[in-house]
């Protein structure tokens, strides 16, 4: 491991060591045994969708360099959860520059009714939609997130908040079928958020998290770990397991993790 992975881990290792222990009530979560991959990920039905959806982003984007980004694989396997799922009520805790914004509003797009069309909250520190904000530049956010889901005709699919994660879970004004938690906290932070999702979730709800490191460990030879979701999953303990998603095939790991009970 990088001497920088180390230092970063040690250094979140601290910060949860002095946050204060919360009750996490696992008790909304599915059960680790009715979760299995190769079912949830398989491709009948959804394939199409997944390719129709890959190629329309890839346009809306063009050829942008998005760094900040969920990486493909990842982005495959959140559509096709859920497109499994099917959640009326979708939070994502930090929008960034939209990606996983947009494979998300395209999959709910593909079960939406017209007389009662799913909803997706996306919250972020700053206005993502506001590409002149230094935050957005150095997220390479050119073109508003926003804008882009009107090219994809899912903008009316999706509302834009403005605020702290742990402050928004804390004034929410519903509960949520899914919630994805995509902001690389800070270890203590995680902790905190990761019991306040959970009471956000209706029951038999589904919490995913990115990114998530295994162990702790890069998932690739050299890269750059977030150890704050793997740290506060490890600490939050009574009965909650992070199950670490795979790829499409099967093959190799992504940096996703659903949240479980045993």
């Amino acid at each position: 491991m990088p001497v920088s992975n180390r230092l970063r881990r040690v250094a979140h290792a601290r910060r949860l060591g002095r946050a204060p222990a919360v009750a996490v009530d696992v008790t909304p979560l599915p059960w680790a045994a009715e979760i299995s991959f190769p079912e949830l990920l398989r491709g009948d039905g959804i394939a199409d969708g997944w390719a129709n959806a890959k190629t329309s982003i890839a346009e809306v984007f063009g050829a942008a360099a998005l760094s900040h980004a969920m990486d493909a694989e990842s982005c495959r396997s959140l559509y096709y959860l859920i497109r499994r799922f099917q959640p009326r009520a979708l939070l994502e805790i930090g929008t960034n520059c939209g990606v996983s914004t947009l494979y998300a509003a395209m999959a709910m797009q593909e079960y939406r009714q017209d007389d009662t069309p799913p909803r997706l909250v996306t919250v972020d520190l700053f206005d993502v939609n506001n590409p002149l904000l230094a935050e957005a530049q150095h997220y390479g956010i050119a073109t508003p997130p926003r804008e882009l889901l009107e090219r994809l005709n899912c903008a009316g699919l999706v509302e834009f908040a403005i605020s702290r994660s742990t402050d928004y879970l804390n004034r929410r004004d519903g509960e949520f079928d899914f919630i994805l938690m995509d902001h690389a906290p800070d270890a203590d932070i995680a902790y905190r958020d990761i019991a306040l999702a959970i009471q956000a979730l209706r029951p038999g709800g589904h919490l995913l998290l990115h990114p998530y490191f295994p162990g702790g460990k890069p998932l690739r030879r050299g890269e750059r770990v977030y150890p704050g979701f793997y740290l506060a999953v490890g600490r939050a303990g009574a009965g909650l397991v992070a199950m670490p998603c795979p790829t499409a095939d099967g093959l190799n790991r992504t940096s996703l993790a659903l949240m479980v009970r045993e």
